[in-house]
């Protein structure tokens, strides 16, 4: 099984074929991008991060650890103004000073988050080579990319293409004696 060196050094080499072949694709469907340096640079991050995201299955994966963290600073922009608001509000707070409700505030967005996260990551979908490991996952990483990314970039297209096959290229490296799993859809 290749390990996070492997399959970004794959993606490394991969992201100037998938631009070449998106630009001929392009060109061939009568679509021609005119891609910026901006939007090569957004593409290569979307490609090189789906050429490991499938390993978020894999308990000692290092991009496992780092998407919890990240989740976790998501947890604090999610619940944080929501429970310092409520914290404000129980009687027997009243008399706490703010810096001492933010700080139990803050501390409990990221419990909820730890919970959260561990909880979903803990789901039978992520067993290994499981749910993540498929085309259908790609498609969703890359959907997600384009809803995000939509009020924001030109080319929103290349972007979220570019992510579906980040998470392809990590597909055929992984089933690299058997293809064809490459294409499945759970």
């Amino acid at each position: 099984m290749p390990n996070l060196a492997t399959h970004l050094r794959i993606g490394v080499l991969t992201y100037p074929v998938f631009v070449f072949l998106y630009n001929v694709v392009s060109t061939l469907v009568k679509k021609t991008a005119h891609l910026s340096a901006f939007d090569l640079a957004l593409g290569y991050l979307a490609f090189i991060l789906g050429s490991d995201l499938p390993d978020l299955d894999s308990t000692n994966a290092p991009l496992r650890n780092l998407t919890k963290v990240f989740l976790y600073g998501f947890a604090i922009y999610v619940f944080y103004d929501f429970l310092l608001e409520k914290f404000r509000a129980v009687a027997f707070l009243a008399n706490t000073p703010e810096p001492v409700l933010g700080l139990i505030a803050l501390g409990t967005s990221l419990t909820i988050g730890a919970g959260l996260v561990n909880m979903f990551l803990s789901l039978p979908m992520f067993y290994h080579r499981g749910f993540v490991h498929s085309i259908t996952f790609g498609a969703i990483y890359g959907l997600l990319v384009y809803l995000f990314l939509k009020p924001l970039v030109e080319n929103v297209i290349f972007v979220s293409v570019s992510a579906f096959f980040g998470v392809f290229v990590h597909l055929l490296a992984d089933y690299r004696n058997r293809p064809w799993k490459a294409f499945k859809l759970w």
